[in-house]
């Protein structure tokens, strides 16, 4: 079940419905039965994965909390981490590995049909830092197993985070929450500017992204036109869903961490990861870079461990190499970044640092939306090859004309400006007030927006579900 499908506009009421009806001694079991009927709205036998992952990393926590034993402990913990990364790499990773392993043997992998479960890197990433937190004795073990069942598969952040710390959603979900008109109210706005981000910029920018990246011999002012509307739509997709997200879950009484902070406004690649997929960017900060020696251990070891922590990031995304290169590229700006602040190199102007920061960023999208590292190759050719300014808005054009209208190219452009610029200042709680025609005009935008996707055909599931 998707967001932006009219079977969850009637989910979530009724879920939230019931969910304040009854008693609060039984809240955790509808909740956990909603969340898993939204997971069987893409694939019913997929949810036993989930319940797989759960059990396992349940019962680590509790042997984790009655073992003494160091070894014990670390052994315990270490096979647990193989047990979640082994489901994850089979179902995501298993043909990519057999391709790579019979092109360097000279061999043939014969691609194997494996359905992706949608949310595994997601769900697992979060059973995995419950898991190392009580091996860390950073949080107790969590001895009801609904409660637990209910951390791993809870509906708004399921299948695209943001990835919850225990710490933060567990106690949260075993307290005795009290209906409040405020967080309906703050609810309704994330909602409003999720499906805002998602359905008026996002899914109206696609058309054009996915002419361009199509098409055989793109021509670079296309290419170009294209990767900065991606970085619009990947951001607004992206955001789109954590605020549909967080949404959700405020108007059963829940906070979930905000998963953007205005990235795009960010005056160096540092500051981008800290507003970029911010609870991503944690988790690989506390378990990987930290445990890596981090900044602790000299500028070598600092490189080192970025670099380990972009190329699994970037193999977090997708099962193809490309993902890795992008990854990698993101690893040498910080590396970079890492050695100008040592040697105490400032830029001269903030604007400066913010707008080469943004090139940088826009310009590596390109191997993030290719198909592969050739695609990617062909495309930066066509950048840096001669313009055809006639032929790149032909082709623009022809993506409008398949896939939008004029009046879906004037609510991109005002829209997009008003996503990067102002939308995330109404969702913020300091007592602003916004007045109602402005939230009256943005569902006036969603509505337009979504008869255009209807008129044209334009059918887009959120980006971050294929990871």
């Amino acid at each position: 079940m998707s967001f932006d499908s009219p079977a969850y506009l009637l989910f979530l009421p009724l879920t939230a419905i019931a969910h304040w009806l009854l008693p609060s001694r039984w809240r955790w079991a509808a909740l956990l039965a909603a969340s898993y009927v939204f997971y069987a709205g893409w694939d019913a036998k997929l949810s036993l994965l989930i319940l797989a992952v759960t059990v396992c990393s349940y019962l680590a926590g509790l042997l984790l909390e009655r073992i003494n034993h160091r070894l014990g402990r670390r052994l315990l913990c270490i096979g647990t981490a193989a047990v979640c990364l082994g489901l994850l790499g089979y179902f995501k990773y298993l043909n990519l590995l057999g391709q790579t392993a019979a092109a360097m043997l000279g061999g043939v992998w014969r691609v194997r049909e494996i359905i992706l479960p949608v949310g595994i890197s997601f769900y697992t990433f979060q059973a995995l830092s419950y898991v190392i937190d009580v091996y860390r004795k950073n949080t107790r073990a969590e001895k009801h197993f609904g409660y637990y069942a209910l951390y791993i598969s809870f509906f708004p952040q399921l299948v695209a985070g943001p990835i919850e710390r225990a710490k933060d959603l567990l106690g949260q979900l075993r307290s005795e929450r009290v209906f409040s008109k405020t967080d309906l109210t703050a609810g309704a706005k994330l909602l409003v500017s999720g499906y805002f981000r998602k359905l008026v910029i996002a899914d109206l920018a696609a058309p054009f992204v996915d002419a361009v990246y199509q098409a055989a011999q793109p021509d670079g002012s296309a290419v170009l036109a294209a990767t900065m509307l991606f970085a619009l739509q990947i951001y607004c997709d992206f955001s789109g869903y954590s605020e549909i997200a967080m949404g959700s879950a405020r108007m059963l009484g829940i906070r979930l961490m905000r998963n953007f902070d205005r990235p795009y406004a960010a005056s160096d690649i540092r500051a981008f990861w800290r507003r970029w997929h911010i609870s991503l960017t944690r988790w690989f900060t506390d378990y990987v870079y930290i445990p890596l020696g981090g900044s602790r251990k000299g500028i070598l070891r600092q490189i080192l461990a970025t670099t380990v922590v972009f190329a699994l990031c970037g193999l977090w995304h997708g099962a193809s190499w490309n993902y890795v290169v992008w990854g990698l590229l993101h690893a040498c700006l910080l590396n970079l970044y890492t050695i100008r602040r040592r040697f105490g190199l400032e830029w001269p102007k903030r604007w400066m640092g913010c707008v080469l920061t943004q090139a940088a960023v826009c310009l590596l999208w390109l191997f993030f939306r290719a198909g592969d590292l050739p695609h990617a190759g062909l495309l930066l050719g066509r950048l840096f090859s001669p313009w055809d300014y006639a032929a790149g808005g032909r082709l623009l054009m022809d993506a409008a004309l398949l896939g939008a209208s004029p009046a879906a190219l004037i609510i991109l452009l005002l829209g997009g400006v008003l996503t990067l610029y102002r939308l995330p200042v109404l969702t913020e709680e300091d007592g602003t007030e916004v007045p109602e025609a402005a939230w009256a005009g943005l569902l006036l935008a969603i509505g337009t927006a979504a008869l255009i996707r209807l008129d044209a055909g334009i059918a887009s599931a959120f980006i971050y579900f294929q990871f």
